[in-house]
């Protein structure tokens, strides 16, 4: 008869010897014996314990293999749904997570909770290790409610058996971790310190999962900013994994845990406190300063020094935490265009090798989002890079505000945040004034914009969506409000809202925001739905709109900020038309341009009596970008088609029907089909000669357009779908709408407009791209190409 206890004690031994090479011959010649000698009840045993083994030594095809072989054995004895299978499939299950194979492993853990939760009694320790098991499994596919909900679960079980320590330090340590993940960092800590108490009290002190609660504990400690602690327990595990498993999989993780932490010991003890700035300078005046002195002596009167563009220490906002990555010494060298071309190579070289070499603090330990930060860089580059723009723009018309909406202000806020050391020739200096503000009517279009999302966020759709008790609604609605109100607070301050994270920190920072930041950070903490939640909106709203009067830029006494947004753009409006910047507008033949004016103030006015099922729609209150728009459309046009056109437009008005409201109608077919139908025989009628010729229009200019998306996929990736396959209710194609616009013209219009494309189509030249190159132009770029590289490089936003 097999010796089953024997046998363990022997494996047990193996274990504590360290003789890990011999454990998977042992177990492996155990089982064969036991079944050679129709012990299959043996055998299951030795077949969890070597899925055990495998999964340790991070052996996971091997694992499974064991795994398919124990199932196989429990279907020949009969022994589906008994604790025998629920603890194999448990195991099973918990190999299959080692490997990543998740989907795999939840299936085997579902099963198993079934059976064991009906086998076994509530106290019993399996199930606490089930619910564990299950608990990690959540966390690592992201789903942290469920794994803490698990990890409780198990603590709840176990608890009610006095006797097991372990286990009850186990589930500890599980549910600790799953509270660091959540943020909810006492509760870790409490369930952390006990588990790692508890572990120390077992006899012997290596039990197996004994590492893993002091790696928690030590991830925990990191990231409250305490890297000795943090240090001290990653080497207590690592000692532990080492003595019990070897260097496995999870001995080089805490290898390179403790690794991070004292290296971020290191780097604390040599800044001794100082700030990225400070150290940015004092490395600069050390060894910056005199390597261009000596080396470069014609130059250093042209080169500016200081460091500014992404990260933390250029707001002013690193602290202890920011250590842990791109941080070290480091400063930015920027140059003209012609210094650049000279030596800008070299002097990164000498740059490089200087960093490496100073001994005032260890060099910057930098991520792949943290690159090209520091160094040598050009001037014209450097702007670029943030804004898209070498200089920056002017405000004296409505196209240039536009241009100016287009860069993010965070990238803006980047661009002039730090510190110049040195400039000697002024240039940068003198760049970097250009960008240091909004111009006044740019920050008038800005301020109007987030005062209309405060509104609608705010004051109407957050009391719409808790009249529906819609949870989803009312979260994204107080997300929507609070981030229109911290960029009024901002523009408000005429300074530039940062990046995303370093928003609420930034706002102590502004001179008239102190009594939105606790009004706002109440907002944020509070559920969704507390009652108290609509009075605070309108408290802020009410602080915006007494801050608005102060500083003269709205007269209302109405709380409501859509007032005060129509106000303030007319104020942006007056203020260009007194500076006498709409003439920007460029002239190709004076009659053209005149007509081309008519015919977008008449489809205007058209507009706005467009009326849509959900209410005014935002973008008929944005008449700067549909006179944009509609201009670059018209502008490539010649004069038959666009007196047509204007003639189907003023013989529409004299009639009572508005074209506009056709052309999103005639939209509907594709889009809403159902409610197209209700709709169409109210529409004219179009014969199938004419919907014949449309189609081809429309072919001819969707290939137009995929010509122009090859080129310009960053442009064009902007704008709408192309085909009418990807529409849906709020979201027409490019092709359906210029099937609904094609569809409003009268067949006089389409014929001319047909045989304008004809010959263009005959002459080589694409309608679509002189549509474009027109909205290029008037967003203030020189070429259509010069607006497909700054919407790549927008695209390309950094790390701060």
């Amino acid at each position: 008869m097999f010796q089953i206890t024997e046998f363990m004690k022997k494996l047990d031994e193996l274990y504590q010897k360290k003789q890990f090479s011999d454990i998977e011959s042992y177990l492996r010649n155990g089982i064969n014996e036991a079944l050679g000698r129709h012990d299959e009840g043996t055998a299951l045993i030795l077949l969890n314990e070597l899925m055990g083994y495998y999964r340790s030594v991070s052996r996971h095809a091997d694992c499974a293999k064991a795994a398919e072989q124990a199932l196989a054995l429990i279907a020949s004895m009969g022994l589906e749904g008994t604790v025998n299978h629920g603890t194999t499939l448990l195991n099973a299950a918990t190999g299959l997570r080692a490997a990543g194979e998740n989907e795999q492993a939840e299936k085997a853990y579902r099963q198993a909770q079934t059976i064991l939760e009906a086998q076994l009694p509530a106290e019993d320790y399996r199930l606490a290790s089930l619910y564990n098991n299950m608990s990690l499994l959540y966390a690592s596919t992201g789903r942290l409610e469920q794994a803490a909900e698990y990890a409780q679960k198990a603590v709840s079980r176990i608890e009610q058996n006095p006797d097991a320590r372990a286990e009850l330090a186990i589930s500890l340590s599980n549910l600790g971790g799953m509270y660091t993940r959540l943020g909810q960092s006492e509760r870790a800590h409490r369930c952390l310190e006990r588990a790692v108490r508890l572990f120390e009290q077992l006899p012997g002190g290596d039990d197996p999962h004994y590492p893993a609660a002091l790696c928690a504990l030590a991830e925990l400690h990191f990231h409250q900013g305490e890297p000795e602690k943090s240090a001290e327990l990653f080497r207590r595990a690592l000692g532990l994994i080492e003595r019990v498993y070897g260097r496995n999989d999870d001995w080089q993780t805490t290898r390179r845990n403790l690794a991070a932490a004292e290296d971020l010991i290191a780097r604390r003890n040599a800044v001794k406190n100082k700030t990225g700035m400070e150290l940015a300078r004092e490395f600069y005046e050390q060894a910056g300063r005199p390597m261009l002195q000596q080396k470069y002596p014609e130059y250093v009167g042209r080169i500016a020094a200081g460091l500014a563009g992404e990260g933390s220490e250029c707001l002013g906002f690193d602290d202890a935490f920011s250590v842990d990555h791109d941080f070290g010494p480091g400063f930015c060298l920027w140059l003209t265009k012609e210094d650049y071309q000279a030596i800008g190579s070299q002097l990164q070289a000498d740059y490089q090798a200087l960093a490496a070499q100073w001994s005032g603090a260890p060099t910057r330990n930098i991520t792949p989002e943290g690159t090209n930060r520091v160094g040598v860089m050009e001037i014209d580059e450097f702007f670029r890079r943030f804004t898209g723009h070498n200089h920056a723009p002017k405000a004296d018309s409505l196209r240039d505000v536009m241009v100016w909406n287009t860069i993010p202000q965070e990238r803006l806020a980047a661009a002039v945040s730090g510190q110049v050391f040195e400039d000697s020739l002024g240039e940068f200096t003198r760049r970097r004034a250009e960008f240091s503000k909004y111009p006044e009517p740019v920050r008038l279009y800005r301020l109007g914009q987030a005062l209309g999302r405060m509104a609608q966020a705010g004051q109407y759709n957050y009391p719409r969506a808790k009249k529906r008790q819609d949870t989803d609604m009312m979260y994204a609605c107080l997300a929507e409000f609070v981030s229109a109100a911290q960029e009024t607070a901002y523009l408000l301050d005429e300074t530039y809202m940062p990046f995303y994270k370093w928003r609420a920190r930034g706002m102590e920072q502004l001179e008239h925001a102190g009594s939105l930041i606790q009004l706002l950070h109440w907002l944020m903490e509070r559920p969704a739905a507390d009652g108290q939640a609509e009075e605070t909106i309108e408290v802020v709203c009410a602080c915006v709109a007494a801050e608005l009067k102060r500083q003269g830029l709205a007269s209302s006494e109405d709380t409501f900020l859509e007032c005060h947004k129509r106000e303030i753009l007319q104020r942006m409006q007056q203020l260009l038309q007194n500076d006498g910047t709409e003439k920007a507008e460029p002239r190709e033949p004076e009659r053209k341009a005149a007509r081309i004016k008519a015919i977008v103030d008449e489809e205007w006015r058209q507009f706005q009596q467009v009326q849509n099922e959900g209410g005014r729609a935002s973008c008929q209150d944005d008449r700067s970008t549909f006179v944009l728009m509609r201009t670059s459309q018209f502008t490539p046009w010649n004069e038959e088609v666009l007196a047509s056109y204007q003639q189907d437009l003023n013989r529409a008005g004299d009639q009572g029907w508005n074209l506009l409201t056709e052309k999103y109608a005639r939209m509907m077919e594709h889009t809403a089909p159902q409610q197209y139908a209700r709709l169409a025989d109210r529409l004219p009628k179009r014969g199938p000669e004419r919907l014949q010729l449309q189609e081809l229009l429309i072919s001819i200019m969707m290939q137009w357009t995929r010509e122009v998306e090859q080129r310009c996929p960053h442009l064009m990736g902007r704008g709408r779908n192309l085909s009418s396959v990807q529409d849906g209710p709020w979201n027409v194609s490019s092709e359906t709408y210029l099937r609904g616009e094609l569809g409003t013209y009268s067949d006089e219009t389409l014929g001319l407009y047909a045989q304008m494309v004809l010959d263009l189509l005959a002459q080589g030249e694409n309608l679509v791209e002189q549509n474009m190159t027109c909205m290029a132009r008037g967003y203030g770029y020189r070429s259509l190409k010069d607006a497909e590289n700054a919407c790549a490089a927008q695209s390309h936003t950094g790390r701060p």
